[in-house]
């Protein structure tokens, strides 16, 4: 499958990672899941070819592959790739907006491999989805 990075919109296609050479935002065609626009994510250039990943209004995703003088090849399916975030990582003060002090202690012991409360851990995930939605970043345990 081809994945991209949510942070840097890096291009994992073929084995190999890409660089984007640009994230403009433009309207590139029709989405082939559900017909929407397709919007631009980012450009992506091989020796042979141009990448484009995109994403519609409604989330569906795809990279659009192009030949050198632009002619359409194919769409390809595509990806976020799910990156692994520590807890211990995140700023302190972000963590401390949703999550008690030891349920923040159990979720990095739980990380590290390390002895934990599950009740604190239980505590801690239903209250995921309210900080991705305040800080944009996603945990998964």
């Amino acid at each position: 499958m081809n994945q991209l990075t949510e942070k840097g919109m890096f291009l994992l296609f073929k084995g190999e990672r890409h660089n984007p050479l640009s994230q403009s935002r433009n309207v590139i065609g029709f989405c082939s899941t559900c017909g929407s626009d397709l919007e631009s994510l980012a450009y992506y250039s091989t020796a042979s070819e141009w990448l484009v990943s995109a994403q519609c209004a409604k989330g569906h995703m795809a990279l659009i592959r192009y030949g050198r003088d632009w002619s359409w090849l194919e769409d390809l399916p595509l990806e976020f790739l799910k990156e692994e975030v520590k807890v211990a990582d995140l700023p302190r003060e972000k963590l401390d907006a949703v999550f008690t002090p030891a349920e923040i202690r159990d979720m990095i012991a739980c990380q590290e491999g390390s002895p934990y409360t599950r009740q604190n851990i239980y505590r801690a995930r239903t209250k995921y989805e309210k900080f991705e939605n305040l800080f944009g970043i996603r945990i998964d345990i």
